[in-house]
C-alpha cells in the first residue's frame, strides 16, 4: 500500500520590493523592500516546502523571481494580494489568491472595485483564495454576526493563523470557523507571516500534503490542512515598521530609489523624518494594534453569545477551531 503523501509547509502571506505603499503616496515608499529571491531563500531556511510570494495588487514579485530563476517554478507559487471592498460599506479587505497568471491578473483587476464581484470569478476560475486579517479593517461597518456571516457566505477559507497582527485578531478569525460549523458549513483556516521584511517569515505556516505544487494547493482547497505558528508580538511588528521607514531612505540614496521622484516627492520624504524621530508611526501602530485587538475580542465575544444555544449541526470542532489554539490537525 503506498504511503499517504508527506505533509508540506509553505507561507501564505510574504511581500518582496513589488509591494507598493497605498497610503501617503507622496512619500513614494514600497510596503516592501524584500528581494524576491532572497524571499525564496528566507522562506526555504525556515523549512518551506514551496514559496508563495502575494504582493499587493500585483504578481510582479513572483515573476521577477521566476524571471531571474526559471528552475524554481516547481517551488514557487505566484500570488497576489488583492485589496477589494464592501461596495455598500465601503470597507476594504484583502483576499489572497494563489495560482494567478498574467491573464488572470487582468481579469482581477477589473473585478477588485467590489468583493461581490471578485470572489465569484475567483470561484468560477478555480482559484484557490482566503481572506487575509478579517479584522484588520472592520470597524463596525455591520453588525459583527451579519458581517461574520457575510464572510462565511464568501470565503470558504480564512486567515487564522497571520504573524503580524494581535493574537485577538487570530482567536477572533478562528470563531469564524467554530461559528461555521455550528451552522453547518465547513470553512478552513489557512495561515502566513504577512511579512514586510525577511526576519518574520515563517511567523505562521500551513501544512498540507502534496507531492508537488500542484497537489499541495489541492489539498489546501479540499481543506486538508492545519496551521502552525505565533505572532511576534507588538514590539518585534514595531521593529519592523522601522526597519521599513530605515529601508525606504536606504533605498533613496540609490539611483533606482531616486528615479521618478520630484521636487514635492523630496519634500515629502524631509518632512516625514521628523515624524519618525517623534514617534508618530509608534503611536499610528499602538492605536491600529489595540483597535483590531478590542475589535476582534467584541466580535469573538458576540460570535460567543450567538452561539451559546446553537447546536453543532454535521460538524465537530477540530483543534485549529479550539480557542487559542496554534495549530490543529487537517480540517475533517
Amino acid at each position: 500500500m503506498k504511503p499517504p503523501p508527506a505533509p508540506r509547509k509553505a507561507d501564505l502571506h510574504v511581500h518582496s520590493a513589488f509591494s507598493r505603499f497605498r497610503h501617503l503616496e507622496i512619500l513614494r515608499a514600497r510596503d516592501s523592500y524584500n528581494d524576491p529571491l532572497r524571499v525564496y531563500e528566507r522562506c526555504r531556511e525556515v523549512g518551506c516546502d514551496y514559496v508563495a510570494i502575494t504582493d499587493h495588487d500585483t504578481i510582479d514579485g513572483a515573476l521577477d523571481l521566476l524571471t531571474r530563476r526559471p528552475d524554481l517554478e516547481p517551488l514557487v507559487i505566484v500570488g497576489e494580494e488583492v485589496e477589494t471592498r464592501f461596495p455598500e460599506t465601503g470597507q476594504w479587505v484583502h483576499v489572497n489568491v494563489l495560482g494567478v497568471t498574467e491573464a488572470i491578473h487582468e481579469d482581477i483587476r477589473r473585478a477588485r472595485d467590489s468583493v461581490y464581484d471578485l470572489v465569484p470569478y475567483l470561484r468560477g476560475r478555480g482559484l484557490v483564495h482566503f481572506l487575509c486579517h478579517p479584522f484588520q479593517s472592520y470597524r463596525m461597518q455591520k453588525r459583527p454576526a451579519l458581517f461574520v456571516e457575510e464572510v462565511i457566505e464568501l470565503f470558504t477559507h480564512v486567515e487564522v493563523g497571520n504573524g503580524t497582527l494581535p493574537p485577538e485578531q487570530n482567536r477572533a478569525a478562528r470563531s469564524i470557523l467554530r461559528h461555521a460549523r455550528r451552522l453547518g458549513l465547513k470553512r478552513v483556516g489557512v495561515g502566513g507571516s504577512d511579512a514586510h521584511r525577511l526576519r518574520p517569515i515563517g511567523a505562521y505556516l500551513t501544512v498540507a500534503p502534496g507531492e508537488d505544487k500542484a497537489s499541495w494547493i489541492a489539498s489546501v482547497a479540499a481543506g486538508d490542512c492545519l496551521v502552525t505558528g505565533h505572532e511576534i508580538g507588538f514590539l518585534a511588528m514595531l521593529g519592523e515598521v522601522y526597519g521599513i521607514v530605515g529601508n525606504y531612505y536606504r533605498h533613496l540614496a540609490s539611483p533606482e530609489g531616486r528615479r521618478g521622484m520630484r521636487s514635492a516627492n523630496y519634500l515629502a520624504a524631509a518632512g516625514f523624518m521628523p515624524l519618525c524621530v517623534a514617534g508618530v508611526p509608534l503611536l499610528m501602530n499602538l492605536v491600529n494594534y489595540l483597535g483590531t485587538s478590542g475589535i476582534s475580542l467584541a466580535v469573538r465575544r458576540s460570535l460567543e453569545r450567538a452561539s451559546r444555544d446553537v447546536p453543532l449541526n454535521g460538524f465537530a470542532l477540530s483543534p485549529q477551531d479550539s480557542e487559542g489554539a496554534a495549530a490543529g490537525s487537517p480540517a475533517s
